[in-house]
């Protein structure tokens, strides 16, 4: 019996993202647009949960995305277009701290040109020194951030923000008056923030940009990987 030799690769590193609303939409095959899931006959309803683009788990039938029958197609994802943005909750924390040190107005981060400047060097010489940068110094850039009540960019007056769990944020004014903040809202202040400031902030915007915490698109897992309904 001959021996064959695989090829085999280390696994260095795992990095994990947000998916992006145009990522989302580019992964899916179908959109779903119905609950429903069969009809009378016991055929999948196209548009609905069960449509058989996403796969097929009775053995004889094709897929429709890939041709395949069930023991060789992968299962393909679909996709729901919400109406109104959804606030992730498992990001809320997160959510609620990037608040804090970004400006209402222009999106920059709440520290003088001068200070990013300096904090880009450093970063630079700790990514050099020690192959990438402790969560120390970003803890340390939102501390100082949230110190500042005024946009040292565009000079906007900055207002407290409250966060109620599970993702109810309010902005008061210095004169008592208040306002919650939509997910719609939220979202447009996240999507004026430049690259640059994220970086300094600890994310990667090529993978995880923060308006991709807010949710526009639900993706919809391939029926092989969802629980029975039977």
């Amino acid at each position: 019996m001959a021996l064959v030799e695989e090829a085999y690769k280390v696994i260095d590193h795992i990095k994990f993202g947000i998916l992006s609303p145009q990522e989302i939409r580019r992964l899916s095959v179908v959109e779903i647009q119905t609950a429903d899931t069969y009809d009378e006959d016991g055929a999948a309803i196209p548009s609905g949960l069960m449509d058989s683009r996403l796969g097929v788990l009775e053995p004889g039938q094709r897929c429709k995305t890939c041709s395949n029958t069930s023991v060789n197609c992968p299962g393909h994802f679909g996709r729901i277009e919400l109406a109104v943005p959804v606030i992730h909750v498992e990001f809320a924390e997160i959510i609620y701290n990037l608040l804090q040190v970004i400006c209402r107005n222009c999106g920059r981060i709440l520290l003088p040109e001068k200070t990013t400047k300096s904090l880009r060097a450093r970063m630079e010489r700790l990514k050099k020194m020690l192959g990438n940068v402790p969560s120390l110094f970003y803890s340390r850039v939102f501390e100082e951030a949230k110190k500042n009540h005024e946009c040292p960019w565009c000079g906007t007056k900055q207002y407290k923000i409250e966060f109620t769990k599970p993702t109810i944020f309010h902005e008061y004014t210095e004169e008592g008056g208040s306002q919650r903040l939509s997910a719609s809202m939220i979202r447009e202040r996240f999507e004026r923030v430049p690259d640059e400031d994220l970086e300094l902030l600890g994310f990667d915007p090529k993978h995880a940009r923060p308006e991709w915490m807010i949710i526009q698109v639900l993706p919809v897992p391939p029926v092989y990987v969802r629980p029975s309904i039977t």
